[in-house]
């Protein structure tokens, strides 16, 4: 049986720097639908299809999809993104997806929707690269730190997470302290299908959720601190963000490892430190010959806050992205920010400067996986292609 198609008119045009985002949306409408496409060029227009026994949900998609753009594009105004850097892919730049090569080589194996398993080699680079962060972290004089993959939920509800990005949540549970409950749960419990069937009434409401950033644990390990100087923390951490049909590869992963370079401290400083981390990351990426841009940009933020969230962040240049080249296909891929957070977490965490000002927080983070997965679609599988300085390292 085929698929049901309909058309949806949206009742806005969506902008161009806003289309990405609302089409990344669509997945979390409904579990029905499979998948859609604008039909006209001012993107007004959207064709969905849905799976053949759900075509009755038709009407209340429609509606959903309608609300999503109007929600996303009203009072948005369309931007030009500010560039502080910018580089051309070298010219025997690869064309070849790395994904089917790595998959052969015995690097890369899938466990399942955005979950991979990474083989010696591609350690290597990874490690290769968060060895190269770890030194930049270094320069500004970090101190290390490790933090778990689980933060609290009212850790999250006090940097508002749980308002600005629902969709993504990855929520914590276990079974109540309840012998009966537990027993219930050993003999009924079972994979079903798509996930594991069992009497939710036996799970204990979500103290946890699995972490969707770094920076997180550490502003609230500092709450309530007044500090005399400014302080600098590094710290590598696995994230996980729910990213429902986007979940592609090494692009999309469910959890993913990320390394960040935190700064605390007066408003001024903070900026300082953002724009050194510029400075010295554009050398580096030259290093690694990598085709890239870094520009601003906005969070993924929920539809809700979309339009206000990200015309607050592109006003006051809150956000810069590392958009590297992925010469395999269409478009960037953002494998690395320079984040300036004002001093929304030094209020929320009630942390002040010497001053007794809430203080300014920002940071520098690059997602590794997203970085090896951009030098290898620009420079192949093949270390034989790579510059001479990560043969090098590696070995």
């Amino acid at each position: 049986m085929s698929s049901p198609s309909f058309e949806v008119s949206l009742g806005v045009s969506v902008p161009p720097s806003v289309a990405p985002d609302f089409l990344g949306k669509l997945p979390y409408v409904s579990e029905a639908l499979t998948s859609w496409a604008f039909t006209s060029d001012s993107r007004d227009r959207l064709r969905f299809t849905l799976a053949p026994e759900r075509a009755g949900d038709a009407a209340r998609v429609e509606e959903h999809i309608r609300q999503i753009a109007q929600k996303m594009c009203h009072n948005f105004r369309e931007f030009q993104p500010r560039v502080l850097a910018q580089r051309a892919a070298r010219p025997d730049v690869s064309r070849e997806d790395p994904h089917p090569a790595l998959e052969a080589g015995g690097e890369l194996w899938r466990y399942g929707k955005g979950r991979y398993g990474f083989g010696p080699r591609l350690c290597a680079l990874i490690g290769f690269f968060d060895a190269a962060c770890v030194r930049l972290a270094e320069r500004f004089g970090a101190q290390r730190y490790q933090f778990p993959s689980l933060i609290g939920a009212d850790t999250l509800e006090r940097c508002r997470y749980l308002k600005s990005f629902p969709h993504s949540l990855n929520l914590v549970s276990h079974l109540r302290e309840d012998f009966s409950s537990i027993q219930a749960f050993a003999s009924d419990a079972r994979f079903e299908g798509r996930g594991l069937t069992c009497d939710p009434a036996g799970l204990a409401p979500p103290e946890c959720l699995l972490s969707p950033s770094v920076c997180f644990h550490w502003y609230a390990w500092l709450a309530g601190q007044r500090l005399e100087a400014p302080r600098v923390g590094t710290a590598l951490g696995k994230c996980f963000r729910y990213e429902s049909s986007n979940l592609s590869g090494l692009e999309r992963l469910w959890d993913f490892s990320m390394r960040e370079i935190i700064f605390v401290g007066p408003k001024e400083w903070v900026l300082a430190q953002r724009q050194q981390a510029v400075e010295w990351t554009t050398p580096l990426l030259d290093e690694w010959g990598l085709g890239f841009e870094v520009a601003s940009a906005m969070d993924p933020f929920f539809v809700d806050d979309f339009a206000v969230q990200t015309s607050f962040q592109l006003a006051f240049d809150l956000k810069f992205e590392i958009r590297a080249d992925l010469p395999y296909k269409p478009g960037t891929l953002a494998a690395g920010s320079f984040n300036h957070h004002q001093d929304f977490f030094g209020k929320a965490f009630d942390v002040s400067d010497a001053r007794g000002q809430p203080v300014h927080t920002g940071c520098v983070a690059f997602g590794l996986e997203r970085l090896a997965l951009a030098f290898l679609a620009q420079h192949g599988v093949d270390p034989a292609r790579w510059p001479a300085a990560v043969r090098r390292e590696i070995g």
